[in-house]
């Protein structure tokens, strides 16, 4: 694969580029499907990772921008080790160029990398992505974000995630831990990892912006390093809301630790089954609190096994891993129905970018049950602490997304910096891919400011 490209228009690029990388396996049979199972790799990923990339100056392009992917190392140590036990972000960085061709290096060192980076006078965009997902998502707006004059962007995938390196998960529950020793070593973990980018990268102050469970991150970022941080962009967040009752009492307890709530859930299964008054069936239809007073929140029903999967941190990650070449098919067909406004070869690029970083070794994936419980609500609210935030926040919601913008009004009146609440029409959950247009003029105006 030829890692440096360079052409001159956007049509004309795609059919010059795409061409020197190996095709995507359409995932149209269940050979094809053994096919990307048998072959995934770190190697396969770098492709479908490049393919995704390489169709960014097809989206407003109105300046030629140049980029470099690289994996920074996070300390010395990481830098003299190859993938395994190193510390590596993998990071993209564009700008705008004075040439009249869009290039792209996909795999360039570390040199070459901060050769192409510029002074601090520039303003930096830092893009953090969600959980299961990786910096080739925001394919659609880097090519509009980039060109912002006096801007250069950053898009990275956090430490055991996407492409970046991915050290043994060792932060797990243990029966002496309360929940907040777990979210704290949690936090630190992603905190740390990212204020060791910025420092190898040489950043003085970046907007940072984070999307969903990144933007959790992002938010513990900027309480502990305000004065790195200039504004902050939440992108559809986790962890605003503050939970329903039924989901505060699983975690209130301070005395409780997570082993405890876990083997609970096993047992109150176990003895329903066991009596004959519960069926599985009913067990994964059952709410987990009928006595609920408040009719007028929308209830989540989660089933007992759920929960208890939740904990044992049975991510969907590992289900694909552990099923196979049925793990192509069950990405495939989530993409298929989320993606489906995106023209066949765009999804099936996007499918296999998916499957390639789903099927990694699992490592970073493991922090979602720690900081969230069943119900993708913090165990440790960010509502309490938005309030101590030190820089202009923007919160960006999509007109249907799941996740309640609500909670960021609400929010809203107990913060002390300017905080707008923004939402993005006919978009979801990933609203920067659903209608990028929008999205992308809503970002270029902030970025502006």
């Amino acid at each position: 694969m030829d890692s440096n490209t360079t052409f001159a228009g956007p049509v004309a690029g795609l059919t010059s580029v795409l061409p020197t990388l190996p095709a995507t396996i359409p995932p149209t049979s269940r050979l094809n499907f053994l096919r990307n199972w048998w072959q995934q790799s770190e190697h396969t990923a770098t492709i479908a990772e490049a393919r995704l990339l390489h169709r960014i100056p097809l989206y407003n392009p109105q300046s030629p921008l140049i980029g470099h992917v690289t994996k920074v190392p996070l300390d010395d140590r990481s830098r003299d080790l190859k993938e395994k036990g190193a510390r590596l972000v993998n990071t993209l960085h564009l700008r705008s160029s004075e040439k009249e061709h869009f290039e792209l290096d996909t795999n360039a060192d570390m040199t070459k990398f901060t050769q192409g980076l510029k002074n601090n006078q520039t303003r930096s965009l830092v893009v953090c992505h969600g959980y299961g997902a990786g910096l080739g998502f925001f394919y659609r707006n880097f090519q509009a974000l980039a060109q912002i004059p006096n801007m250069q962007l950053f898009a990275i995938d956090w430490l055991g995630m996407g492409r970046s390196s991915r050290p043994k998960w060792t932060i797990n529950p243990k029966r002496s831990q309360s929940w907040d020793d777990v979210i704290d070593d949690v936090e630190e973990h992603f905190v740390e990892s990212l204020e060791d980018w910025r420092k190898r990268v040489g950043l003085d102050k970046m907007t940072l912006m984070g999307h969903s469970l990144g933007g959790y991150f992002a938010t513990c970022y900027a309480l502990k390093y305000p004065q790195r941080v200039e504004k902050l962009i939440l992108v559809s967040p986790a962890g605003v809301a503050v939970p329903p009752p039924e989901v505060q009492t699983r975690t209130a307890d301070k005395q409780t630790s997570p082993q405890e709530v876990i083997d609970k859930d096993a047992s109150e299964i176990q003895a329903r089954l066991q009596t004959g008054t519960e069926t599985l069936d009913d067990a994964a239809t059952k709410d987990s609190d009928d006595s609920d007073s408040d009719s007028s929140r929308p209830r989540r029903r989660i089933p007992g096994w759920a929960k208890y999967l939740w904990d044992k941190n049975v991510t969907p990650m590992s289900i694909v891993r552990s099923i196979g070449p049925f793990g192509a098919s069950l990405v495939n067909s989530y993409t298929t129905r989320r993606f489906a406004h995106l023209d066949t070869p765009e999804r099936h690029d996007l499918y296999d970018y998916i499957y390639n970083i789903t099927n990694a070794s699992g490592s970073g994936e493991y922090a979602l049950a720690a900081v969230l419980a069943p119900g993708a609500y913090a165990r440790r609210p960010l509502f309490h602490r938005l309030p101590k935030l030190q820089m202009p926040t923007v919160f960006v919601y999509g007109e249907w997304d799941w996740m309640d913008y609500k909670a960021a009004e609400q929010a809203k009146p107990f913060m002390k910096v300017p905080t707008k609440v923004l939402r993005v029409k006919y978009g979801g959950h990933h609203m920067y891919l659903d209608n990028p247009d929008e999205f992308n003029k809503m970002m270029a105006e902030e970025l502006k400011q």
